[in-house]
């Protein structure tokens, strides 16, 4: 092993790291609140983060894994950076593939019962013998601090990838290991990327699931997901313009139905009757994992269309019909370009028949 991934700069002790000023306690801790719809969202009456006025970010305690796998679906194992104690007592098969699911803006993770997360767990499990990894960064991006949760971005990036420089040192195989990462969650994902990549490590492969777009927009490849943070970076693209980047960011970019808002199922007199705005515009961005995750089970359920490389808009139009082209988890890596596809309303999704 390369003497550049030496673990030299982990701090077993980081793991009972604590605020220095318990004072703040209260204003520094995230409270779990619900929309409308009843999904956990979490809200903190300050941001965390690296600002003056931020409450300082405790890496163990905001940056935080769990482990589940086909024998503990249900309760994850904790796992820490560095922490080989609880690594031998956990549900680890090093030789299963392990995928690491990061959330985006406002979710959270632990105990899967976030929806993304929760969501994604299932069908990884479903599907297959995975080592699942859900990342629960939710202090670092509780609401109502989207700007705060963008600069910390980086540095959770960073610590993702202690974290699997770990798995490496402690003898899991790189090349088994898979980022995918949802809003925020990607753009972390590429970050985490650049970080192995400056210490010789190069990911298999990195999936973006609709990527944040907001204050990204003017941001160069080496500030946001990109080509070059792994062999294979895949994205899917369904609210472009909006919460979702537009542009292509990866070796394959999908844009289903366009990749644009409103998604099949998501028009506003459909969702009006929810009375709140944040139901209608979040709903054509959660398209990305929730197509991602039914493809796990249904691998053949969004063949797509090649596209032409240009500027303009991806629509049937400048599109044409491929053969054995496919959207989500089985992807073929060799693959490079844009492609367009179309789906259903509600699951299932993929419109291509039979169900698999």
């Amino acid at each position: 092993m390369s003497s550049q991934i030496d673990d030299d700069d982990d701090d077993d002790d980081d793991v009972h790291a604590d605020d220095p000023n318990e004072n703040a306690a209260t204003l520094c801790h995230q409270k779990l609140t619900k929309s409308p719809r009843g999904l956990p969202l979490m809200y903190s009456p300050a941001p965390r983060g690296d600002c003056e006025n931020c409450c300082p970010i405790r890496e163990p305690k905001d940056i935080q894994f769990f482990l589940f796998t086909r024998e503990n679906r249900d309760k994850g194992d904790v796992l820490y950076v560095s922490d080989k104690k609880h690594l031998r007592k956990s549900h680890l098969n090093r030789t299963n593939p392990m995928v690491i699911y990061m959330h985006g803006f406002s979710e959270r993770a632990p105990g899967g019962d976030g929806e993304s997360s929760k969501q994604m767990r299932d069908a990884l499990l479903d599907a297959g013998d995975y080592n699942v990894v859900l990342v629960d960064w939710s202090p670092l991006t509780a609401l109502p601090w989207y700007v705060n949760s963008v600069q910390n971005g980086p540095r959770v990036g960073r610590y993702i990838a202690r974290f699997i420089r770990f798995m490496v040192l402690s003898n899991f195989p790189l090349k088994q290991i898979h980022l995918i990462g949802f809003s925020l969650g990607a753009e972390v994902a590429g970050f985490a990327g650049k970080t192995l990549n400056e210490w010789g490590m190069k990911l298999p492969r990195i999936t973006g699931l609709d990527p944040a777009f907001p204050l990204y927009v003017f941001e160069k490849a080496s500030q946001r997901l990109s080509p070059n943070d792994a062999e294979f970076v895949d994205v899917i693209h369904t609210d472009g313009g909006l919460l979702g980047y537009p542009w292509p960011l990866g070796h394959v970019d999908f844009y289903p139905n366009g990749g644009v808002p409103l998604q099949p199922g998501c028009a506003q007199q459909e969702l009006s009757k929810n009375r709140w705005l944040g139901v209608i515009i979040g709903c054509s961005h959660a398209r990305a994992w929730q197509y991602f995750a039914e493809s796990l089970t249904r691998p053949k359920a969004f063949l797509c269309d090649r596209c032409e490389n240009s500027d303009d808009n991806v629509t049937e139009s400048n599109c044409t019909m491929t053969k054995e082209v496919f959207m989500g988890m089985n992807t073929d890596r060799t693959l490079r370009g844009k492609f367009y596809l179309t789906t259903n309303p509600e699951p299932p999704f993929g419109r291509n028949l039979p169900l698999d």
